[in-house]
């Protein structure tokens, strides 16, 4: 779960430029997945999820490769490993294809029950004590996911709960993350990561490959390099302040999200949406604040 904040009046200037970084990482992080969206309109989306992975890659490894040396390019593959990239790969593929057919804001939302997950993984699994209050921010937070989707025979579509596994397999990703022994710095465990993806990805696109217009290879490198630098830059924002410290400020990634939904797709959420968007955040900031 989250680290227990500890912080002394000297590192209150390091927790500033902390939560700064994270606010702006995820105000990046959405440029990267509306390109995703709009790709996937003319391109298959297992494409789209290749080209994510795949130049997400290549700048984590030169970038990895500049700072740490080429040596650190080789991953030392484990079953563990394997595994928490695989989670991570169905997470951001599964969320791709909720993005696809619906608003960024709404799959944003349904990608915010991973606290949640990740509580109850704690909690069932290792057997970690949760309290009343935070099984209480937990079932807050579940209602607030019924208000935004709504789940009537009307309103209901089948991509809510592909964005619901992609929320719990992103949980599964940090959940397995506490069991990766590494000693190699923070960008290459997240290029090692994400190389099993690419491997994956590369594999998985040969049967679907339609050749990319020009324009359309820009936007696939530019889907994977701006995830690459927003992920630097929450790598960097955990560096200077405490995980407690930073967990109320991954929700304004809505923020961004909303306005190029609207930008770029015209798309306005409806009052439920932020509504139930609301009550996620606020179950959220609650659940991370009570540990």
């Amino acid at each position: 779960m989250l680290e227990t904040r500890n912080t002394a009046v000297i590192q209150r200037p390091g927790e500033i430029v902390g939560i700064l970084t994270i606010v702006a990482a995820l105000q990046i992080l959405p440029f990267s997945d509306i390109m995703a969206k709009y790709l996937s309109l003319g391109l298959p989306i297992i494409q789209v999820i290749w080209g994510r992975f795949f130049f997400h890659c290549i700048a984590t490894g030169a970038y990895s490769s500049v700072v740490y040396g080429p040596r650190y390019l080789r991953p030392t593959l484990s079953a563990m490993l394997v595994l928490r990239s695989a989670a991570l790969f169905a997470a951001v593929a599964l969320f791709y294809v909720t993005i696809h057919y619906l608003p960024l804001t709404t799959s944003l939302t349904l990608w915010f029950v991973e606290p949640f997950i990740l509580t109850l993984m704690a909690a069932v699994i290792l057997k970690e004590k949760v309290s009343s209050y935070q099984w209480l921010a937990v079932l807050v937070g579940f209602i607030g996911i019924l208000v935004a989707t709504r789940p009537t025979l009307v309103a209901w579509h089948w991509a809510y709960l592909v964005g619901l596994l992609a929320g719990f397999f992103y949980a599964l990703f940090l959940f397995l993350t506490r069991f990766i022994d590494t000693k190699v710095p923070a960008v290459v465990s997240v290029y090692h990561t994400g190389l099993v993806g690419g491997v994956i990805a590369s594999f998985a696109v040969i049967p679907y490959w339609t050749n990319p217009l020009p324009g359309q290879w820009v936007l696939l490198i530019a889907t994977g390099i701006v995830a690459a630098v927003a992920h630097l830059l929450i790598i960097k924002s955990f560096e200077r302040a405490s995980a407690s410290t930073i967990a109320p400020f991954t929700y304004t990634e809505i923020i961004m999200g909303a306005v190029l939904g609207y930008l770029v797709f015209s798309d306005m959420p409806d009052v439920w949406v932020f509504a139930g968007l609301a009550i996620v955040v606020g179950s959220g900031i609650a659940l991370a604040k009570g540990k």
